[in-house]
């Protein structure tokens, strides 16, 4: 039987610099294609940025991770908000739907531009200063502070009002405005995230059948392995463990970092899985870091796994190697699996879907280029 597809179809009206897309009848397993800058990562974002519309960190966390780095860092949160619409239009305004179970969800963010007065220590305290001039002779000073105020809607209805301004580097405020009330089961993968060597082994660790099975792809990257632990002991620092792995190679157990990138991705990736059961996995650039050897068995179990847990998955990649991997490493997948490729027009991208045997037979036949 067919994975229920959780989102059905994606309207984007406005989002960075898209105008006008539309991807639909998603399927069970999507992937996502089509040349650099057409708009793949952005429509990831615009599904993450469902996960938790109505708490300003899920907008945080979209803030564009350029080359890989971590959010914030070298990226205020006034550009990093800026630099969600589209820089050639005068009105910042996104504005786009998802069909998710057959019931239509509408995001609307609008930002306005002004100055605001504000006294030069709080204005230091945004931005991370401390300030620096002794206390008798300091006067804090009125200032001058450009802002943009964000409102974000959902279906119609203001949920978040925020004023950010330039040069802000930290959130004040809205983390005691209550909790967010509105929250759906999707997680984001951004191509650079192995790299800092976090995991959902957690969950993992409640599901001894699929760890077995994960451990046995994991052979893939370590004949030798034997076993993934956490330990809270060895770090020093309190709450932060460290995750290891016991292999036959080595005497004692290693922490996950002295691993090689593949092996991280590809823990990362399964265990990812196990946290998005009942949801919405969203991989970008989901081949980076996995040798194209250990591709088959790390992505059918991958697959067949988001199958068993109910996960509906949206990836995206322009290896044309790595995407033939993916649609032909599990058969049985093969009425699940579609594929999207995005063109860039003038000023709107459009969208060409193929089912998986459609899109083998065009790659192998034809020599069509899926992206």
């Amino acid at each position: 039987e067919m994975v229920m597809a959780h989102v059905q179809k994606i309207c984007i009206d406005s989002f960075r610099g898209i105008r006008s897309l539309e991807l639909s009848k998603l399927s069970g397993i999507n992937i996502i294609t089509g040349d650099n800058n057409c708009g793949k990562t952005s429509v990831l974002e615009v599904m993450e940025s469902f996960r938790q519309p109505d708490d300003i960190r899920t907008w945080r966390s979209l803030i564009r991770k350029s080359s890989g780095e971590a959010p914030n860092r070298g990226m205020t949160l006034y550009e990093g908000f800026c630099d969600l619409f589209d820089i050639n239009s005068e009105e910042k305004h996104l504005k786009y739907t998802i069909t998710m179970d057959g019931r239509e969800e509408m995001l609307e963010v609008l930002a306005k531009e002004s100055e605001d007065e504000m006294l030069e220590s709080k204005y230091n305290a945004l931005l991370g200063v401390l300030s620096r001039a002794s206390k008798e002779e300091y006067v804090d000073l009125l200032q001058l502070v450009t802002k943009i105020e964000i409102e974000i809607l959902l279906n119609g209805e203001c949920m978040v009002k925020e004023n950010i301004y330039e040069g802000q580097i930290f959130l004040s405020g809205p983390l005691k405005r209550g909790l967010p009330k509105y929250k759906k089961n999707i997680t984001y993968i951004s191509p650079s995230r192995h790299a800092e060597g976090n995991i959902f082994l957690n969950q993992v660790l409640d599901h001894p059948d699929l760890y077995e099975e994960m451990l046995m792809v994991l052979k893939e990257y370590d004949s030798d392995i034997i076993s993934i632990n956490y330990d809270n002991e060895s770090n020093g620092s309190v709450g932060r463990g460290v995750y290891k792995i016991l292999s036959k190679a080595h005497k004692k157990a290693l922490p996950l970092n002295v691993y090689g990138d593949g092996m991280k991705k590809a823990i990362l990736l399964m265990s990812a899985v196990i946290q998005a059961k009942d949801g919405i996995l969203l991989l970008d650039e989901f081949e980076t870091a996995i040798h194209t050897s250990a591709m088959n068995k790390t992505f059918k179990w991958i697959l067949e796994t988001c199958k068993r847990l109910n996960v509906q998955v949206l990836m995206t990649s322009h290896s044309k190697e790595a995407i033939d991997k993916v649609l032909k490493c599990a058969p049985s997948l093969m009425d699940d699996m579609a594929v999207y490729t995005m063109y860039k027009e003038a000023d709107s991208v459009s969208v060409r879907r193929l089912e998986a045997r459609k899109a083998i037979e065009a790659q192998d036949e034809m020599g069509l280029e899926l992206r």
